[in-house]
C-alpha cells in the first residue's frame, strides 16, 4: 500500500498521546508539536489524578479523558484514541507518549523523510545513533524484542519499541487490533508487516528520565507476539 505520489502538499496529521499522571511532561510534548501546525492533537487522559488532562487542555490539546478503570492499559486507551479520531479525513496518525521521553522537536525528521519520499506508509522513531544514553537493561530487552518480532514478521526494524512513530490512516484501519497493554505498538507494526508497506526509521533521542522499565523482557516478547498473530 502507497500514498498518492506528486502530492506536493504537506501530510495531514493527527497526534494521539497516550498519559497517565504526566502533567509535568505533557504541557512541553504539546507545545512542542503545536509549533508544527498538526491537524488534531489528541490526549488520551488514561485515568490520570495529578491533571494531566487539565494540562493538556491549557496548552491547547483536545482531551479524551478515560476514567480509572474504563482504560485498563495503554493499548486499550489507544484504541480509544483510533475510534474518536477515525471518522476525519486526514493522512496520518502520530504517535508519541506523553512522559517526555521523546522530543517533540524530532518529528522534523518524519516530515523531511516525507517530504523526500512521500510514498512511505509507516515510519518509526530509531534512537539507535544515542545508544550509549539508554539504559543496558532497557536495550537488552528493545534488542530482544526487535530480533525476535522482526524474524517473525519478517522486517528489519531497528527501534522495535519505539513509541515514536506515524501510519499512514489507511493501514491502520485495515488492522483488527486487541492488545490492551503497550504490546499495541508492536501488534500494529506486526499486523501491518502482513501488507506490502513503505517503511522508514527516522533518527531520534533518547531521553530517559529514571525509573524503571515497564517492559518485562521475555514475558512481554511472547505477549506481543501472542497478540500480533491471533487471528
Amino acid at each position: 500500500m502507497s500514498g498518492a505520489g506528486g502530492d506536493s502538499k504537506p501530510p495531514r496529521i493527527a497526534a494521539l498521546i497516550a498519559a497517565h499522571d504526566e502533567a509535568e511532561h505533557i504541557g512541553a510534548v504539546v507545545r512542542g508539536l503545536k509549533a508544527f501546525g498538526l491537524y488534531r492533537i489528541l490526549v488520551l487522559d488514561d485515568g490520570s489524578t495529578d491533571g494531566t488532562g487539565l494540562v493538556a487542555a491549557a496548552e491547547g490539546a483536545e482531551v479524551l479523558r478515560l476514567e480509572p478503570g474504563q482504560g485498563g492499559g495503554k493499548g486499550q486507551v489507544l484504541r480509544a484514541g483510533i475510534a474518536h479520531l477515525k471518522p476525519d479525513s486526514f493522512d496520518y496518525y502520530l504517535f508519541l507518549d506523553g512522559d517526555g521521553q521523546h522530543d517533540p522537536a524530532d518529528l522534523q525528521g518524519f516530515l523531511d523523510h516525507l517530504a523526500a519520499h512521500p510514498r512511505t506508509d509507516f515510519l518509526i522513531g530509531s534512537r539507535l545513533q544515542d545508544r550509549a544514553r539508554i539504559p543496558p537493561r532497557r536495550w537488552r530487552t528493545n534488542a530482544l524484542g526487535t530480533w525476535t518480532l522482526g524474524r517473525i514478521a519478517g522486517v528489519q526494524w531497528e527501534d522495535s519499541q519505539s513509541g515514536f512513530r506515524m501510519i499512514r490512516k489507511k493501514v491502520l484501519e485495515r488492522l483488527d487490533l486487541r492488545a490492551t497493554g503497550f504490546a499495541i505498538e508492536m501488534e500494529i507494526a506486526m499486523k501491518a508487516a502482513d501488507w506490502k508497506l513503505a517503511w522508514a526509521h527516522i533518527p531520534i533521542q533518547a531521553i530517559y528520565h529514571g525509573g524503571g522499565s515497564h517492559f518485562r523482557g521475555a514475558l512481554d516478547t511472547w505477549l506481543i507476539a501472542k497478540f500480533s498473530l491471533r487471528c
